[in-house]
């Protein structure tokens, strides 16, 4: 995993040779989790995502190309609750399902100035491909490993701030949405799924789950700025 990391970083980092530099940096936060089971909404479930990234510094315009490489806990939350037959107390549990996702984000951002400082606000828009390398079960519906793409991809669109600490240095503070266009679980028609209690089976039709993840991030922005000079 750390080889493909490199590997990844290495290749993104060809953006700086057509443009006066790259910015690098890394970033992290708060991930809010949504998907519909059979057209159910569930709750939002609160996870994590961290993430580097490189982009190009353009010598005039505003508008630069990006990469991003992450760590992204995805899902949903189903809030339950239980009687004790004992006590006759209510209890609620929350029952939540993960997807442990890394993805990859390749696209365009454009900057625009908003103080003398150099802060900037920003949007940005990218095409994203998502690898699944762990999840976790579903009691009410549940799902077999044949049931769960591994790939998906989608896209993901958002924007932020920059705010200078540095002449090379900055911060990043940062919302994106990324919705799936692929479902990451599929049931064809006709199947049956098992509790995994019981083991009785469940005729369940066409289902595609899919994934809406929306993040805020806070980052650090380091720049290495390509000079030329005439002879």
């Amino acid at each position: 995993m750390k080889k493909n990391f490199l590997i990844l970083f290495i290749m993104l980092s060809g953006f700086s040779l057509f443009s006066q530099g790259m910015a690098f940096g890394v970033k992290g936060g708060a991930t809010l989790g949504l998907q519909k089971w059979n057209n159910f909404d569930r709750s939002i479930l609160p996870r994590y995502n961290a993430a580097i990234f490189l982009e190009s510094l353009p010598a005039e315009k505003r508008f630069s190309v990006f990469g991003q490489l992450g760590y992204h806990v995805k899902g949903s939350r189903v809030r339950t609750f239980f009687r004790d037959i004992n006590t006759n107390q209510v209890s609620r549990r929350n029952i939540d399902t993960e997807f442990n996702n890394i993805s990859l984000v390749l696209g365009g951002k454009s900057a625009y100035p908003i103080a003398a400082n150099n802060t900037k606000l920003y949007y940005l828009f990218g095409i994203r491909g998502d690898y699944n390398i762990k999840y976790s079960g579903d009691v009410f519906l549940p799902f077999n490993k044949e049931d769960v793409n591994r790939f998906t991809y989608g896209f993901t669109f958002g924007g932020g701030v920059e705010i200078p600490l540095h002449r090379l240095v900055g911060m990043t503070l940062e919302l994106q949405i990324s919705p799936d266009a692929r479902p990451q679980v599929f049931y064809p028609a006709g199947k049956y799924v098992y509790y995994t209690s019981t083991g009785d089976p469940i005729p369940v039709g066409e289902t595609k789950v899919f994934n809406t993840a929306f993040e805020i991030t806070l980052g650090f922005r380091f720049l290495r700025v390509v000079e030329y000079v005439e002879e």
